[in-house]
């Protein structure tokens, strides 16, 4: 996405946004605001839409619950492509054409009714509002009710809100193919993941009793502490993963690989441990 702003015009703008607002991370922690953690970057996005201003950019992108997004510029061009959550609570966003395909990572600060995105070395880039997806339809067949309903668009931003029911299967969706996530103790007990890819991802405290992770890729993840009763981790690959304080009661372990991982303290009474590999008490 070309930014089409000439030098002259990018130097006065950064000096206005200098002068306006807070231009680093640091100034709004030093102010009293912390980052969004992973929790709240995942209910702020999924399933939502945010307007996301820059120098470079003016778009409007929506972001799905299974991990794409799609993207609509000012001018009416379009994208689309991934998005996921770290487990430092960064928010990743990747295009297919814009900014050449790169990966791009923030750290998002609420301020007022905005949201600023910050890069990993702290400075402001996005600026972020909720973007109302069914406003203008509304207003175009119902104009009866327009008044009513711009008063309360104005007052509150438009938010989908998640059942409990369909939040769990968002998160089972969404952790099917989510390396590096951040599910620190979530429920994803049941959880159907055969196969799911999650290696490096943050699941400390998770429940995962019952679930079936069979073949899954969890090398280098984080599952300190989490409650694995009668999981079905048949064949997975568990590769330097920290298994510490883990209740594993019950569980599959056959043929899982499981080569540098760490199980000290965690609860085996009961699992299956035939062919596993790399397993050493």
């Amino acid at each position: 996405m070309g930014s089409g702003i000439s030098c002259f015009f990018s130097l006065v703008l950064l000096m206005f946004l200098g002068a306006c607002a807070p231009a680093t991370m640091n100034q709004l922690i030093s102010d009293g605001k912390e980052p969004l953690s992973g929790e709240q970057l995942y209910e702020l996005v999924s399933n939502n839409s945010l307007h996301l201003e820059a120098i470079d950019f003016d778009a409007k992108v929506q972001y799905q619950s299974n991990g794409h997004l799609s993207a609509t510029s000012l001018k009416g061009e379009q994208d689309k492509g991934r998005w996921s959550i770290t487990s430092d609570n960064q928010l990743c966003m990747k295009f297919t054409l814009w900014y050449f395909g790169d990966l791009k990572c923030y750290k998002l600060i609420e301020e007022k009714e905005k949201v600023i995105f910050f890069t990993t070395n702290g400075a402001r880039y996005y600026t972020g509002t909720t973007s109302p997806d069914h406003d203008d339809e509304l207003v175009n067949q119902n104009p009866a009710e327009n008044s009513k309903h711009i008063v309360q668009s104005q007052s509150e931003p438009h938010v989908t809100r998640l059942s409990s029911e369909e939040k769990e299967q968002t998160l089972i969706r969404l952790a099917r193919n989510c390396p590096d996530c951040n599910f620190a103790g979530v429920n994803l007990r049941g959880a159907q993941l055969i196969r799911a890819n999650l290696a490096g991802s943050n699941l400390s405290g998770a429940d995962l009793r019952d679930a079936n992770l069979r073949r899954a890729n969890l090398a280098g993840a984080n599952l300190r502490g989490a409650k694995l009763a009668r999981i079905n981790l048949a064949g997975a690959n568990l590769t330097d993963c920290d298994l510490s304080d883990a209740d594993l009661t019950g569980s599959n372990l056959i043929r899982a690989t499981v080569t540098g991982a760490i199980f000290k303290g965690a609860i085996l009474s009961g699992a299956h441990l035939e062919s596993i590999q790399g397993f050493k008490e």
